[in-house]
């Protein structure tokens, strides 16, 4: 995994790694990238930090679930040793 050493480089990942985003996010999408510009260009105010987590963690509880009955595979292997 590349690091990023700016916010926008953070959010570029972020999309690129979020194929469940859509036209529908865009609005969400503008804004996480416009306060990442404002954050790297020397803009570290509290509230510009709070809204990029805001949107960020609005964006991220959009990404698909995995399913809830379906077992840990690690999990599974742990049981199954611990049983032998």
């Amino acid at each position: 995994m590349k690091t990023a050493t700016t916010y926008r480089e953070a959010v570029t990942a972020f999309i690129e790694a979020s194929p469940w985003l859509s036209p529908v996010d865009m609005p969400a999408l503008v804004t996480l990238t416009s306060l990442a510009d404002l954050l790297d260009a020397g803009d570290p105010k509290p509230a510009t930090v709070a809204q990029f987590g805001l949107t960020y963690r609005s964006l991220l509880k959009t990404a698909p679930q995995a399913d809830a009955g379906a077992e840990d595979p690690l999990e599974a292997a742990l049981r199954d040793a611990a049983e032998r």
